[in-house]
C-alpha cells in the first residue's frame, strides 16, 4: 500500500514540474527556424497528424513549454503546439531608421555595465 502510495505522489511532482507556463506579459517571442515544422492545434499526438506548416521566419509567442514541445500563439490567434527544436528566441527589435539610439550617459569611473536580466 505504502508503494502504491508513494508512486502516486512521485508521478504527481514529476507531471507538475514538466512544463514552465507563462502569460500574455511575459510570454517569450520565439521564431521558426527550420524550412517547414508541423503545427498542431490539438497536440503532437492528435491522429489526424499536423493541422499546418510554419514556415522559418514565422514568430511565435510561447504560452507554455513542455518537454519536446510548446504551446504557442500565433499572429493570427490560433494556438497549438510546435516542436521546441524549431524555434529560437526571436531577435530583439532594431531602432527605427532615422532616429539615433540613446548612449548611456558618462561617468567619472570606468566600472562595466551591470548585465541586463537574462531568462
Amino acid at each position: 500500500m505504502r508503494l502504491l502510495v508513494l508512486l502516486a505522489a512521485s508521478a504527481t511532482l514529476l507531471t507538475s514540474c514538466s512544463f514552465v507556463e507563462y502569460n500574455s506579459t511575459n510570454a517569450p517571442r520565439m521564431v521558426v527556424v527550420s524550412e517547414r515544422t508541423p503545427f498542431y492545434h490539438n497536440g503532437p499526438a492528435q491522429g489526424q497528424g499536423p493541422d499546418m506548416s510554419l514556415l522559418k521566419g514565422d514568430e511565435v509567442r510561447v504560452l507554455r513549454k513542455e518537454i519536446g514541445f510548446s504551446f504557442v500563439l500565433l499572429e493570427d490567434g490560433q494556438n497549438g503546439y510546435v516542436s521546441n527544436e524549431d524555434l529560437k528566441p526571436a531577435p530583439t527589435a532594431s531602432p527605427t531608421p532615422g532616429k539615433k539610439a540613446k548612449s548611456a550617459p558618462a561617468t567619472a569611473t570606468n566600472a562595466p555595465a551591470k548585465p541586463g536580466f537574462r531568462y
